[in-house]
């Protein structure tokens, strides 16, 4: 077995999609996408560290029916509560909070609000780990040298310090896990922009790009891998929840392209349903999905 640490968030969605419907008070975040996801490829043990709410006795739940670790948590009073609107014009992702004078949204640039930023993990969370799950860190993880570390960027970081924030946070042994939003705010063309940074970082990077799959850029080529099987419910929790799959198979041994042949078959499982409804319900799976198509570019 392998351990994969999942160092990231929590939150309470309300889930609408243009033509769907709606799903109110879902769990959701990417700590618990991400423990979900890792935990599908078979050989994973879990562990956690997220801001765990005391008004929301479902997670405890939820991670204890998966196996998690969460002896490394950090009790909080409650969680962000999120809107997550998607529809045809694109995805928005916004904080429920109480009428403050205005009906209309005029989002500030610049940082998260400090109170829901992530809290440091303990020490003792990175002992023994194979590999790591952080998700958007605003410094480098204090793990040795050994640790396969999978890196969600920041987005708000990434916008204001590019490729130097990028540099301050990766270590030899991450691989990056960039949101095609994330390599837009590097390059119109988020392909081109996977293919520098890991020129520029001498680093793998596992793309993803929504429902064009995912694109793996490497110093041996790049790859595009799709899933032309998939059947589309809901998108929450896909992105986080395979790039957890992709960590868990490059920790057991896969190397990047295979190891986005599972990131891209759990996302398949998440896609299934309304935000963790198929992730808590599938079983360990020790290959990628056999329809997952891969194609070499360079």
């Amino acid at each position: 077995m392998t351990l994969v640490g999942i160092h990231a968030g929590l939150s309470v969605d309300h889930l609408v999609s243009e033509p769907v419907g709606a799903r109110f008070s879902c769990l959701g975040g990417p700590a618990l996408f991400a423990a979900l996801g890792a935990r599908l490829v078979a050989g994973t043990d879990v562990r956690v560290s997220c801001p765990l709410p005391d008004d929301d006795p479902r997670f405890v739940r939820l991670f204890d029916a998966c196996g998690a670790d969460r002896r490394y948590v950090t009790r909080v009073p409650a969680v962000p509560k999120l809107w997550i609107l998607n529809s045809a014009l694109g995805r928005r992702i916004v904080k429920q909070s109480k009428g403050a004078g205005t009906e209309l949204e005029r989002p500030e640039p610049g940082l998260p609000d400090p109170q829901d930023r992530l809290p440091p993990a303990a020490a003792a969370f990175y002992d023994g780990l194979d590999g790591l799950v952080a998700s958007s860190p605003e410094q480098r993880p204090p793990c040795d040298g050994t640790v396969r570390i999978g890196l969600d960027p920041h987005q708000e970081l990434v916008a204001a310090g590019g490729l130097a924030h990028l540099r301050e946070v990766v270590t030899a042994t991450t691989v990056l896990l960039p949101s095609r939003v994330q390599l837009t705010l590097l390059d119109a063309d988020p392909r081109r922009a996977a293919r520098t940074l890991a020129a520029e970082l001498d680093l793998p990077v596992v793309a993803r790009l929504d429902a064009e799959g995912a694109y793996v850029a490497t110093a041996d080529g790049t790859w595009s891998v799709r899933d032309r099987a998939v059947e589309v419910v809901e998108t929450t929790g896909a992105g986080d929840s395979s790039a957890a799959a992709v960590v868990a198979a490059l920790t057991g041994g896969a190397d990047p392209v295979e190891a986005a042949m599972f990131g891209t078959s759990v996302a398949r499982i998440a896609l299934a349903g309304w935000g963790h409804e198929a992730l808590a319900t599938a079983v360990p799976f020790s290959r990628p999905f056999p329809d997952i198509a891969v194609h070499k570019e360079h």
